[in-house]
């Protein structure tokens, strides 16, 4: 999984959409509640680049490099966004499963440049693959 996630905000998540350009593929609205019942605290804004997990650094690249070819030309988009909404988080998230392979993810120096002109961290949680028996 990799997603673009804006949090933590005042302003409806619906201005997040207008002012980047950007569909969202979700948004959570404080105060809605969650499928355990429980109200959610914030508003969040999500892009969901790829929703099953990533399993080798082939699948983050294709998935950053879906993400960069959004990112390229919105970056003062992204900047007046964050001066405006003011969120508490600005980050891409994902989870990479690993093997007992030599396995690796990484991000090229253009890369890193749209993301920090845009103002967005990037982080993965990192899994032991099952492997089978």
């Amino acid at each position: 999984m990799l997603t673009l996630t804006i949090a933590r905000f005042d302003a409806d998540p619906n201005e997040v959409t207008d002012m980047l350009g950007l569909v969202p593929t979700s948004i959570v609205r404080r105060g809605e509640p969650r499928p355990s019942g429980r109200l959610h605290d914030f508003n969040m804004w999500h892009l969901e680049l790829h929703s099953v997990p990533l399993l080798d650094g082939r699948e983050h690249a294709n998935a950053i490099d879906t993400l960069i070819g959004q990112l390229k030309g919105r970056e003062q988009r992204f900047v007046q966004m964050a001066q405006t909404i003011k969120p508490a988080s600005l980050r891409i998230y994902g989870d990479f499963y690993v093997s007992d392979e030599q396995q690796g993810v990484w991000l090229d120096a253009d890369q890193m440049t749209v993301l920090a002109a845009c103002g967005i961290g990037w982080g993965l949680d990192l899994f032991e693959a099952a492997m089978p028996s």
